[in-house]
């Protein structure tokens, strides 16, 4: 069972990477005194990073778990984000490590995006952070397996935002066979596909029960309303897939009925990691399904919602075929 310290957060040291900065933070050992874990500073915070590497490296094996203060947290996120290329990078740590922290930070940015998302600081720091989860998957193949683990069967609309990148990525990965040109751009409207919801009734997403037909006409607004919130902010791709992600193959999806080849490769590859992540999380109204069982949903239930080629790749990458 991991240690644990009351008003402290336990780190990994593989986060502490980086060179020619300080961290931001204070790092902390637990220790025993009186029958009582207490914390012990162990490094201050505005230490260089080449000095906090080397107190590391040399205490290897005997320190324990490292904490920081939970109030810290925020200058830490900020910390990690900073690290994200350097930590890809490093052929030392793990890949699931890396996917990991890649994930946590995702979800961390997203959450801050769908509290804010007119701050420009929040979209700059999505860029950055689904650049780096692209180039986590691209540097690696078992990197889309590790990220899928970790997604959660609870729906929050961040994590289900990042959920949909990842399978996106996996999917898009499969069917373009090395042509990524424009794979940044896909993932990142991924990621944001669902920002409009920031303008939608918490008690209508939240709502325990199915929506009426109000509530519903309410809700189908997020994708017309996320093109706005973002079309000065982002590139065509990105913005097709906040706009389009909810129309479907037979024409018979929202905000413009869009049908067949009118859509784009983007839409119709985010549409079905979309729907496929929302069927597999426990949503307010519904129990999440089992895969299997969500896939069959998708082709009994909802036929001609999605490009039949394009499903039939998406069940092949679940299933852990990748050429």
């Amino acid at each position: 069972m991991a240690q644990q310290l009351p008003g402290y957060m336990a780190i990994d040291e593989h986060y502490i990477l980086g060179k020619d900065r300080s961290i931001r933070f204070d790092i902390f050992i637990r220790q025993e005194m009186n029958g009582r874990p207490k914390p012990v500073l162990l490094i201050g915070k505005d230490t260089q990073i080449s000095s906090v590497q080397t107190i590391l490296a040399a205490k290897k094996g005997q320190l324990g778990t490292l904490f920081i203060k939970k109030e810290a947290d925020r200058d830490f996120q900020q910390f990690m984000e900073d690290s994200l290329n350097l930590l890809i990078a490093d052929p030392t740590v793990p890949v699931a490590k890396k996917s990991q922290i890649v994930y946590d930070c995702a979800k961390n940015v997203l959450q801050d995006v769908f509290d804010d998302p007119r701050s420009g600081g929040n979209l700059q720091r999505t860029q950055q952070v689904t650049n780096n989860m692209v180039d986590l998957v691209l540097s690696n193949n078992q990197s889309i397996l590790s990220l899928l683990n970790l997604g959660t069967h609870d729906y929050y609309t961040f994590s289900h935002c990042v959920n949909v990148a990842v399978f996106g990525l996996g999917l898009w990965i499969m069917i373009h066979e090395g042509n990524n040109a424009e794979l940044g751009d896909f993932a990142l409207g991924c990621i944001l596909h669902d920002v409009g919801k920031t303008l939608t009734p918490e008690q209508i997403l939240k709502k325990p029960s199915r929506l009426d037909e109000e509530e519903f006409a309410e809700i189908k607004k997020h994708p017309l309303q996320g093109y706005a919130l973002m079309k000065d902010y982002l590139p065509p791709i990105a913005l097709d897939v906040i706009m389009h992600h909810h129309e479907r193959y037979n024409g018979q999806g929202y905000p413009h009925g869009l049908s067949g080849d009118d859509l784009s490769p983007h839409a119709k590859i985010a549409s079905i990691a979309d729907v496929y992540d929302a069927l597999t999380t426990n949503r307010p109204y519904g129990a999440a399904r089992l895969p299997f069982e969500a896939i069959l949903t998708m082709k009994k239930e909802m036929t001609g919602h999605f490009e039949q080629d394009k499903f039939l790749e998406f069940i092949r990458f679940l299933g852990g075929n990748s050429s």
